[in-house]
């Protein structure tokens, strides 16, 4: 994953291929592309918006949430947090739970840690899934902040302006507009199945990639299984 070049899109073919791999359909056919990888100290997510061909810059919007503790609490934490990042911008921002602001879901905007790195841009020609022009948003979290885990709380919403839809997972969260964060409760499960996250000092994790899982706790939707490429 360091050999990513954070720019926003897709920049050449096997940028993204050393991550795991999870698409979306939505009942308008809408579809959006997730890669999710660890390495080092930092989760890397890339969020695709494949099939939004409405360039709206500075209003187009991908916002991920993460759970260090996943307690699944109906109001947020000091635990939560969320990084958003819209179309366009260079540097996206971070919100952290515990806030008294019923308003945004209970988060509050925080500085950005060092070494986060959210942004979008326009991905175009090399993009791995389609030539059209189209969204998407790369993110480097560095995990100090959320917390070592095997098992993180994990929600993300893309936002299409043109249309005034949120495209989430899990796909029965309901945002209501782009102020409010839905609750951690809400949230599904991103997983380590080999459980090497939490881990610091194995050699061979130093420079591997652990592939992530996605996994959505109540009992009424089904289980996402990762397909490996």
């Amino acid at each position: 994953m360091d050999q990513v070049i954070f720019d926003g899109k897709w920049t050449f073919f096997s940028e993204w291929k050393p991550s795991s791999l999870n698409q979306f359909s939505y009942d308008d056919g809408k579809r959006i592309i997730l890669r999710s990888a660890h390495q080092d100290d930092y989760l890397y997510l890339y969020l695709d918006a494949i099939t939004d061909f409405t360039l709206d810059k500075g209003a187009d919007k991908a916002t991920i949430c993460i759970d260090g503790k996943n307690n699944k609490n109906t109001t947020s934490d000091e635990n939560d947090f969320c990084f958003s990042s819209t179309l366009g911008n260079k540097q996206g921002v971070v919100f952290q739970g515990g806030s008294i602001n019923a308003i945004t879901g209970n988060f509050k905007k925080i500085s950005n840690p060092e070494n986060f790195i959210g942004l979008s841009d326009i991905s175009d020609e090399n993009n791995r899934y389609t030539q059209n022009l189209h969204p998407s948003f790369e993110f480097k979290i560095p995990i100090d902040l959320i917390q070592r885990s095997d098992n993180y709380g994990f929600y993300f919403s893309v936002y299409d302006a043109s249309s005034d839809t949120f495209y989430s997972f899990p796909k029965e969260t309901i945002r209501e507009n782009s102020l409010k964060i839905p609750s951690p409760n809400q949230w599904g499960d991103l997983i380590s199945p080999d459980k090497s996250l939490p881990e610091l000092h194995f050699p061979l994790l130093i420079f591997s990639i652990m592939i992530l899982t996605l996994v959505i706790i109540q009992s009424k939707i089904p289980v996402i299984k990762i397909r490996s490429i």
